[in-house]
């Protein structure tokens, strides 16, 4: 058998260090939308569900199911034939509120990868909490492995990132816990990149929950 190790999903928060200073209520933010997908040997999903459905209005999650049905991807192959593959799909939307009530909902992308099933954030580093206006960026890679946790955790960072922002990235991600992609029914390792952007100044961004997405979409 040849497995093809895949990139998994993208995932973008915006964690806090001084909630007191209040973000920008109309500033856009990110929101992914999970879905459990098997994949037939066509490449063509079988069977889909919308992870943690009821968190969101019907209709918007109509609208996913649809998007997530139109999905096709080239279908892994084992012993020359090609076969199923069972994985999470995310769906990534910028929301974008307005002034007088309401606001826009954007589609961003789709990818596929393991999905999560329990998110961990570790204690902030403490100099960087510290440092008022500090702003940077990380990404941590995960090798999950067949046990749906990650086996290695790599860290992609530019020059001159405090090293206990590694530290950081790297603990997060090592509490994370993910069903593992399936190809014709075994799991198999791959890959989840997680992209944290950190700023002093930002306050912890609100959920993606149904009531506030009702209060943007009703205003459309």
């Amino acid at each position: 058998m040849i497995f093809t190790r895949l990139l998994a999903a993208w995932a973008l928060l915006s964690l806090p260090v001084l909630p007191a200073l209040a973000a920008d209520p109309l500033a856009p933010y990110p929101v992914s939308v999970w879905s459990r997908v098997l994949f037939g040997p066509d490449g063509k999903p079988q069977t889909l569900e919308v992870v943690e459905a009821d968190q969101f209005p019907a209709g918007f999650i109509e609208n996913v199911k649809r998007r997530v049905a139109q999905a096709t991807i080239q279908p892994p192959v084992v012993d020359g034939k090609p076969v199923t593959m069972r994985s999470g799909v995310e769906m990534r939307f910028t929301v974008t509120p307005k002034a007088e009530g309401g606001g826009s909902v954007r589609v961003d992308g789709l990818s596929i990868g393991p999905l999560p099933i329990k998110r961990y954030f570790a204690a902030y580093p403490a100099d960087i909490a510290a440092t008022g206006g500090w702003e940077g960026e990380v990404t941590g890679v995960c090798t999950v492995g067949v046990n749906g946790r990650c086996r290695t955790v790599d860290i992609v960072v530019n020059a001159g990132m405090p090293e206990s922002v590694r530290r950081y990235t790297r603990a997060t991600l090592d509490g994370w816990e993910f069903e593992p992609q399936q190809v014709d029914g075994n799991p198999i390792e791959s890959e989840y990149l997680l992209v944290i952007h950190m700023n002093t100044l930002d306050s912890a961004p609100e959920d993606f929950r149904q009531d506030k997405f009702q209060r943007v979409t009703k205003g459309r």
